[in-house]
């Protein structure tokens, strides 16, 4: 079991998620591109084409049922 939620640490993997807020005239919305994937530029990501700096590794909860966790460890 992780320290974050129920589910069993095997559910718990490693993503390489994308940080950047894109800023709008009222709000600001986070990208939701996870997995890096290098562009002809090797310095942005040509999933989301944000800056390959932006990209954190992250330990996510997938639990294998399907259900829904917002375990970040």
């Amino acid at each position: 079991m992780s320290a974050c939620c129920p589910h069993s640490d095997d559910e718990h993997h490693f993503v390489r998620t994308c940080q950047h807020v894109t800023h709008y005239p009222s709000e600001d919305y986070p990208c939701l591109c996870t997995g890096f994937e290098p562009a002809d530029d090797p310095t942005q990501c040509a999933r989301c084409e944000h800056d390959a700096g932006m990209h954190k590794t992250v330990r996510v909860c997938r639990p294998a049922n399907d259900e829904i966790c917002g375990c970040h460890a």
